[in-house]
């Protein structure tokens, strides 16, 4: 294995970090997010494969057939750069594997972890993302409840993700803040944030919109003052149903049947 932390696999007290319960010279709990970094760090290479059975018998017992519980420990890492796509980011693995694909923080190392700083968007801030987005999808335009085209049982969710991902930024040594956060429903939001290339830089979309037609340029001006593209009436109609309750929609669908049915 290729794990080279300066500080190696063993603790100061010579235990693996990953077998740690206690942090060493102290009374404090050694969490299992610490751990589960150590262990990927130094047992296991850049896209290896690893099995949730792996992950219990590594850190210990106490663990053993909580599936969530380690689920959650995953996503923290993920959150300080660590890129560990599950069955449902890469179709050729098996619902109880994972692939190393990129390292993040060193977290099981105090220094590292507290040095890792991350824009945080408070409830507040994630609202006002979603008011200046309109509460659409900048990437598909989909609405918050609404469903997908072609997929009526599917209804989209909304959240909040990053333009440029969070350790991009990082390693280039630039700030996050909040005109990097853009509203995107959780199906554009699932790739494996590390393999989607840079946004479109303002001097490349300038080339475009130049090349835009004369009315062209007029509608896209109207757009942008408006903040959203031009939608009809009935676009606004729908989206004030569509934010109805399941009941009051199914109420809506049959009366707007009725009313088809007395019109033919």
């Amino acid at each position: 294995m290729d794990g080279s932390a300066d500080e190696g696999p063993i603790a100061p007290n010579g235990i693996p970090w990953w077998e740690l319960t206690v942090q060493p010279g102290t009374n404090k709990r050694f969490g299992q997010e610490r751990r589960l970094a150590a262990w990927l760090w130094f047992n296991k290479d850049i896209d290896e494969i690893f099995t949730m059975n792996e992950l219990r018998d590594a850190l210990g017992p106490d663990i053993v057939g909580q599936s969530e519980h380690l689920n959650r420990r995953l996503r923290t890492l993920r959150e300080v750069g660590w890129v560990i796509p599950s069955y449902k980011d890469d179709g050729s693995l098996k619902p109880d594997e994972y692939r190393l694909q990129a390292r993040g923080a060193r977290y099981w190392l105090d220094e590292d972890r507290k040095s890792y700083r991350r824009f945080k968007a408070s409830a507040r801030i994630r609202r006002k993302v979603m008011d200046r987005d309109g509460w659409r999808c900048v990437i598909c335009g989909v609405a918050s409840k609404e469903s997908y085209p072609g997929e009526p049982g599917e209804e989209a969710r909304l959240t909040v993700g990053h333009r440029v991902p969070q350790e991009r930024l990082r390693t280039r040594g630039a700030a996050d803040n909040i005109d990097n956060w853009r509203t995107e429903c959780a199906r554009c939001n699932e790739p494996v944030r590390d393999e989607i290339p840079d946004p479109d830089q303002y001097d490349e979309v300038l080339v475009q919109v130049r090349r835009l037609s004369r009315g062209s340029k007029q509608t896209m001006l109207s757009w942008l003052q408006r903040g959203e593209r031009t939608r009809t009436e009935l676009d606004r109609v729908y989206d004030q149903v569509r934010t109805l309750t399941h009941n009051e929609r199914a109420d809506i669908r049959t009366y707007l049947q009725n009313s088809s049915a007395g019109s033919s």
